[in-house]
């Protein structure tokens, strides 16, 4: 319990300091998102949470000592990276004026995502119904289509629409940091949400809010970091607190929704108190220790890289299979638990270090020389930072590393011609 504590506190106060430059770079996600976890999870061990459905489960055998060299290596990558880059700080080559037209040319961009999101939810409600009391058979079923299971038209409605919401990632992103130079507003943030949520929430999970907190508000942050430093500003005026209070309030509501509706049904934790609903942001680590008590370290064959990647071996299925069995069957799966498959206890850590330099040295040489497809490549190194306590950060965005190769082979028609240089 104190290794997760103290490791906890570490991470945010690295946020908090490396924040200070009013810059969210993907370490200050990434603290932010572990931190959280970890202080919820000593919360946990120490009785909080005394309604949770998996209140049982959780006990540690190996993460609680993996955790410290996981916590330091992390810092210490960071912490290398911002010397290495020499405080070369950010520079921006493009006119901030010229992400009004990008945005009004590719707004159908949004109604693609909302009408495809809409048609998502239709498929599956005729696929499996939908009820009050059956929101986790839908929520499974829809995860079983999204691995291909399904077939036919089902398995094409998903997987096209679901390249439309990675394009949709792009556009809020962009969004937010046009916003974050300008001024935030209540009317079009919510009508933005609208047009983006559809997608994910066809498959009853809660990351499309997520996703749209990180796209939006954490480009919005890094805009306004950057419009501090060219003019002299309040880093949030009055009006956008309380926007930014709103809306946040109305996140928490739609997650906990979702969380006590899927309780409802499967899980059988209508009990659960309302904050107990956002204990998934621990079920990472907790399915990490799982994997490792499942295969201690020699046990197994390593796939070096290849979980990493998305793959699954018979290993890796065989502990799938098992997991559906228990009560941890629709729990989220940290990026550790795939590196731990693919090189071990130690050497997870070691390749996690590089990774962690490489994400953010890549961020800094972003912000050096930003042009627009920088940013956007920016946003997915948020993403990734910001989704490693929840999935795989790189095999789930292999589809995404494949857009972003598009992108740049026909960036100039499609972009370029709008992006006015400064």
């Amino acid at each position: 319990m104190i290794s997760f504590l103290l490791c906890g506190l570490a991470l945010l106060y690295y946020a908090w300091s490396r924040f200070r430059s009013r810059i969210l770079y993907p370490s200050v996600v990434f603290s932010i998102m572990w931190g959280i976890n970890c202080i919820f999870t000593a919360a946990i061990l120490m009785g909080f949470g005394s309604n949770l459905y998996l209140r049982e489960e959780y006990s540690y055998e190996y993460m609680d000592s993996y955790i410290v060299p996981f916590t330091i290596v992390s810092l210490l990558a960071f912490t290398i990276a911002h010397k290495r880059a020499h405080s070369k700080g950010i520079n921006l080559v493009f006119s901030v004026g010229s992400l009004n037209t990008i945005l009004r040319k590719y707004k159908f961009i949004m109604w693609l995502n909302f009408i495809g999101g809409i048609l998502r939810i239709v498929v599956m409600v005729a696929l499996v119904g939908f009820s009050l009391d059956n929101v986790m058979d839908y929520r499974m079923a829809a995860n079983n289509v999204m691995m291909g299971s399904g077939g036919g038209l089902i398995l094409y409605v998903f997987k096209i629409t679901s390249y439309i919401q990675m394009l949709a990632n792009f556009y809020v992103a962009v969004d937010g940091l046009k916003t974050g130079f300008g001024e935030l507003k209540f009317k079009h943030s919510l009508t933005l949400f609208i047009l983006y949520a559809p997608t994910q929430m066809a498959t009853g999970g809660r990351l499309f809010v997520l996703f749209f907190i990180i796209f939006f508000f954490g480009s919005f942050l890094v805009g306004r970091g950057m419009a501090i430093k060219q003019q002299k500003r309040r880093w949030l005026e009055n009006s956008e607190k309380r926007i930014i209070v709103n809306i946040f309030a109305v996140f928490l509501v739609i997650i906990a929704v979702i969380g006590m509706a899927r309780a409802g049904s499967s899980r059988s934790a209508d009990d659960e108190r309302f904050f107990e609903k956002f204990a998934y942001i621990s079920e990472g680590t907790l399915a990490t220790d799982y994997v490792m008590r499942y295969y201690p370290e020699g046990t197994f064959e390593h796939g070096y890289g290849m979980f990493t990647l998305g793959s699954h071996s018979p290993q890796m299925k065989q502990f799938f299979e098992q997991m559906q069995t228990t009560k941890m069957s629709s729990i989220v799966y940290s990026f550790i638990t795939f590196l731990y498959m693919d090189f071990g206890y130690w050497g997870s850590i070691i390749v996690w270090f590089f990774l962690a330099l490489f994400m953010e040295i890549g961020a800094l040489k972003c912000l050096n020389r930003l042009t627009l497809f920088r940013f956007i490549v920016f946003s997915v190194l948020l993403k990734m930072a910001y989704e490693s306590i929840l999935g795989n950060s790189i095999g789930g965005n292999i589809p995404v590393f494949g857009l972003l190769v598009i992108l740049y082979v026909f960036y100039d028609p499609l972009i370029g011609k709008y992006e006015r240089r400064i």
